[in-house]
């Protein structure tokens, strides 16, 4: 079949098109302004881009949705994409620093988000990872500074370093039960974060998960996690309470440094977790610690010195 070079000047001229089965399919453009088709393509398609002066622009293949094919040519122009089925991954950098891209449909074919996919779409509001997707790479939302909502299926099982960092808007996130780990700087920056939810598949809180999430107001760490990374809510000057699973046996350096409005623990393992410098480092004066009933290793974080509750007169109750 032959292809033919054609320009699309508005939306309607595309939706005309769209009627008659003539549906524009693109790898690579001479420029912007021209549009390979194709009048014999029918669904299903690889990925469609909307650009800011109305076009749209059909990409053709198959499989991984990269760099190259995206950001490369339409970082400045793209501001919305409807990511069809026969995309099975979105490649590392797809579309980072497309900061007029405001939304994304990704289809049900992908599997797979990569490494700084979307890092610096700071326009986009709200975005949904729909079931199949089983990865959320390194950096994949980083400095997504206006996205305000994610749905994650509960087919993700990797998130990534540092995936949603950045994310200054992002007020709420539940994460999926296959999620195994939290990883370092997971939500590193997320300043509006107020609700987070932690299923009893996660076993470990990496490194700085939560750093400097202030306007989180209460943790509730599951009994199935075995221990919290060094730092991991460092900065988090807006919680109030925290209650510690069962299972957690250690909470590393400075992992509550600086969590000032802090007043309530509840610690529900029999043996106290061990704890190391600055675990505790500037929390409010005056809270409660509240421990199981014959339960031993508190007395340890009550002690009279620096970055130990009892230096802060707090209270240590058994129930």
């Amino acid at each position: 079949m032959s292809l033919f070079l054609k320009k699309f000047e508005n939306h309607t001229e595309y939706e005309e098109a769209r009627q008659n089965l003539i549906l524009p399919n693109v790898s690579y453009c001479v420029n912007e302004n021209e549009v390979h088709y194709n009048p014999y393509v029918e669904p299903p398609f690889f990925c469609k881009l909307m650009l800011n002066d109305g076009r749209i622009v059909e990409l053709e293949g198959s499989g991984d949705l990269t760099y190259d094919m995206v950001s490369k040519t339409y970082s400045a122009t793209v501001v919305s994409t409807e990511i069809g089925t026969l995309c099975t991954s979105i490649g590392a950098r797809a579309f980072v620093n497309c900061s007029g891209l405001t939304s994304c449909t990704i289809g049900s074919g992908v599997t797979s988000i990569g490494v700084n996919a979307f890092s610096g779409c700071r326009s986009l509001t709200s975005i949904g990872i729909p079931s199949g997707v089983t990865t959320i790479g390194d950096y994949a939302f980083n400095y997504c500074s206006g996205l305000t909502s994610i749905d994650i299926s509960n087919s993700v099982t990797s998130i990534g370093v540092n995936a949603f960092s950045n994310c200054r808007s992002l007020t709420s996130i539940g994460i999926p039960s296959g999620v195994t780990s939290i990883n370092n700087y997971t939500f590193k920056y997320c300043n509006s974060l107020t609700s987070v939810t932690i299923p009893n598949s996660v076993t470990s809180i990496g490194n700085w998960v939560f750093n400097n999430c202030y306007s989180l107001t209460s943790i509730d760490i599951p009994n199935s996690v075995t221990s919290i990374s060094d730092n991991a809510f460092q900065g988090c000057s807006g919680l109030t309470s925290c209650t510690i699973g069962s299972g957690v046996t250690t909470i590393g350096n400075d992992a509550f440094y600086g969590c000032s409005s802090l007043t309530s623990i509840t610690s529900n393992a029999t043996t106290a977790p061990t704890i190391q410098s600055g675990t505790f480092y500037g929390v409010k004066t005056g809270g409660t610690l509240t421990v199981p009933s014959g339960s031993s290793g508190y007395d340890t974080w009550m002690q009279n010195a620096n970055y130990y509750l009892g230096k802060y007169n707090w209270t240590k109750v058994e129930q």
